[in-house]
């Protein structure tokens, strides 16, 4: 049975279309294959044309369509528009995977990808097994990401962001990002399948997924 969030917005599916849990759960594979795809797309063929771009330019547009994209997503209740916003989310993500990748050797990428997939599915497995853990969880991951963030700025700032003393809080920053990964499969996996919940979960897992992957790739990148 899977687990039931009372108090969860997603609840609220009036009018929805539901779909069989196996179509659920292939709709949110097929839309985060969908997003990697096209972010693979911008890395190989744009690269090079957006590295011309303004980065005044480049970071305001990144954050309007990110924030709208996402805010999208989260408030519509119609699986088209959440696509849509799902799309705002992966083409701006795309241009900055485009602009960092390329920087990193190719065995760093790599090695980034494949611990990001088996972290993936680890956590993935353990919220399937545990959903209520993870969801109990949410309060702590918020405050530990709002805390590592703040931390990782002010390191930026002063200098001392890339020393070899701060390696641990890259670290704790990929815990974090595997809880989030956790969260939100065990959102996903008590939500009621509706075509509309898919996508929103995908768009999370996506999410989830992009950024432990760019800090793997610091992590390897510095290593290397």
């Amino acid at each position: 049975m899977a687990f039931s969030f009372s108090k969860d917005r997603y609840n609220n599916v009036e009018n929805a279309k539901f779909v069989s849990d196996r179509a659920f759960y292939a709709i949110v594979a097929a839309v985060l294959l969908f997003g990697f795809a096209v972010n693979a797309i911008e890395v190989v063929f744009f690269a090079e044309a957006i590295s011309t771009w303004n980065p005044i330019v480049f970071f305001i547009v990144y954050f309007v369509m990110a924030v709208a994209g996402v805010s999208i997503n989260v408030f519509s209740r119609n699986p088209v528009l959440s696509f849509i916003g799902y799309c705002m989310v992966v083409l701006p993500i795309g241009a900055l995977l485009a602009l960092v990748v390329p920087g990193y050797s190719m065995g760093v990428v790599r090695s980034a990808f494949l611990v990001t997939a088996i972290l993936a599915v680890a956590f993935g497995l353990l919220a399937v097994l545990y959903p209520k853990f993870f969801y109990s969880m949410w309060k702590v991951l918020s405050l530990s990401l709002l805390v590592a963030l703040i931390w990782s700025l002010v390191a930026m700032f002063t200098g001392s962001y890339f020393s070899s003393g701060y390696v641990w809080l890259d670290w704790i920053v990929v815990l974090i990002f595997c809880c989030y990964v956790g969260f939100d499969v065990a959102l996903a996996y008590g939500r009621p399948k509706t075509l509309d919940n898919a996508i929103d979960s995908a768009c999370g897992l996506y999410l989830d997924l992009v950024n432990l992957f760019l800090r793997l790739l610091i992590i390897f990148g510095n290593r290397d």
